[in-house]
């Protein structure tokens, strides 16, 4: 039996006579805006693994690529005199985390010395010690900003089935509640 969830997460065939059906394969690139690009680059390139693919420190726009096996993302830089935000989630970036790896999201960060935090508009504030749960999706996720003040985030779908009425909880609980552990 395929369920909602399941049959969204199937790459589906375009089909032109089916209006429906979806031609993209989701999200590929991004950009934000950035006060000082050598700053930028050295954050992107090495704390979160991405490769430059064109332009450099001394330009006035970077793409950087992230490459998973066949599969590739780019994020654009460009530089400005001032990030504005107007609103907290304004640049907000998630990356995919896989399932076996959330405990490690975490370690992952501070190895880097970056700190994760809840995110501004979070019922909870401050340094965040372990991923919080969306029970809608259901994903485990660990907030943390890069040197300009955007909103990035590590995330990880997880298997069980979801629970709308979870928002934004600690994992552990999450586990209590699925009686899974780490």
């Amino acid at each position: 039996m395929t369920t909602e969830r399941s049959r969204l997460a199937e790459p589906t065939k375009w089909n032109p006579a089916s209006s429906s059906v979806r031609f993209h394969h989701g999200l590929y690139e991004v950009h934000l805006p950035v006060t000082d690009m050598g700053r930028a680059i050295d954050f992107y390139v090495e704390k979160l693994a991405f490769e430059l693919g064109f332009g450099g420190k001394g330009e006035s726009s970077t793409l950087l690529l992230y490459t998973n096996g066949e599969t590739r993302w780019m994020l654009g830089l460009f530089r400005v005199n001032t990030v504005v935000h107007r609103h907290a989630a304004e640049y907000h970036v998630s990356f995919r985390v896989a399932e076996e790896d959330v405990d490690r999201m975490i370690p992952y960060l501070r190895g880097r010395g970056i700190e994760p935090l809840h995110p501004p508009t979070a019922p909870v504030q401050g340094p965040m010690n372990e991923p919080i749960v969306h029970g809608w999706m259901p994903a485990a996720a660990v907030f943390f900003k890069d040197p300009d003040g955007h909103l990035l985030e590590l995330i990880a779908e997880l298997t069980d089935a979801p629970r709308p009425e979870f928002l934004y909880r600690p994992l552990s609980e999450w586990r209590s509640l699925t009686s899974r552990s780490a």
